[in-house]
């Protein structure tokens, strides 16, 4: 490395990353989350190849992308390094797109194998999911709230964080609707609210939920503070430990899954589902095209009555 260059390099690696991250907020519309793993990945490989500015990019080749995702494969299992290629391979684009590098780096990113069949979604049953909605006791008060955090996540398809998000304002009573105002993608978004849901929550804020200055609509018991990160998971996955009910990753997003995989089940088209869900590109809905067993039948070819074992 050329004198000097390590003494300046960090303060130029932040400039780097801090373009980079405006990329992500306001051109890819990313979550803060999101936003923050890409930047901490980005930042640790950046260092380990020396790289504090944009000219250093230049040093960057096929041979050391893969050499730099080897070295991380004996402390990561295969999910994670497959997320740590995605970020690689997401920042490469940006800097062939503002010709920081001249080389399709983006191409020569290896795509990580991973067999824990991570990439099908996993759903529950239809008696399943009314199982669980049933399971929560209807005549106490942390019952009915996570009754009406249940139906959110199993009705609407919502995420955990918007659930926890969602404040007094944003429940529209005349025009039946809910508004989205921190979705994963940064984009505002409206949402029909079902009579069985709207039923449901109205009865949690006339009488269960308890006179505070907070305005988020679900609030931890018996501290009335708004729930945690976790908290909506949690409800979920104690309700399905209580159901009996075994799923390779219980949580909030198990109902996300569910409720898409119902609608394709029943006929809806993938664009139907890509909008209930919010998907800013189609390609991220298209997993759940496994799940249409009638087309799937139709386009499978007979087996061969020639063929013998």
């Amino acid at each position: 490395m050329l004198g000097g260059m390590r003494k300046h390099s960090p303060e130029h690696r932040s400039k780097l990353l801090q373009i980079y991250h405006r990329h992500l907020e306001e051109v890819r519309g990313l979550a803060t989350i999101t936003r923050r793993h890409h930047l901490e990945e980005l930042g640790r490989f950046l260092e380990a190849e020396s790289i504090g500015k944009v000219a250093d990019l230049a040093r960057l080749t096929p041979v050391k992308l893969t050499g730099y995702l080897s070295v991380r494969s004996t402390e990561c299992k295969p999910a994670t390094l497959r997320q740590i290629a995605g970020c690689l391979r997401s920042f490469l684009r940006f800097a062939q797109q503002r010709a920081w590098v001249k080389q399709p780096l983006s191409l020569a990113t290896p795509k990580i194998a991973c067999r824990e069949h991570h990439d099908l979604p996993c759903y529950l049953s239809k008696e399943q999911l009314e199982a669980l909605l049933s399971s929560w006791d209807g005549h106490t008060v942390k019952g009915r709230r996570d009754r009406a955090i249940g139906l959110c996540l199993a009705r609407l398809g919502m995420r955990a964080s918007e659930v926890r998000a969602l404040v007094l304002e944003d429940l529209d009573w005349r025009q039946g609707t809910v508004r989205l105002r921190r979705s994963k993608n940064g984009i505002q978004a409206e949402l029909p609210l079902p009579h069985e849901v709207g039923q449901e929550i109205a009865a949690y804020l006339k009488a269960d939920r308890p006179a505070c200055n907070y305005r988020e609509v679900f609030l931890r018991y018996p501290s009335a503070r708004p729930l945690g990160p976790s908290g909506v998971s949690y409800v979920v996955r104690k309700a399905l430990k209580a159901c009996g009910i075994q799923v390779p990753r219980p949580g909030a997003h198990l109902l996300r899954h569910t409720v898409a995989s119902h609608l394709v089940q029943n006929g809806a088209t993938l664009k139907e589902v890509a909008d209930l869900l919010r998907h800013h590109q189609l390609n991220t809905t298209v997993v759940y095209t496994h799940l249409d067993i009638v087309q799937l039948r139709s386009v499978a070819q007979p087996w061969p009555r020639e063929a013998r074992l």
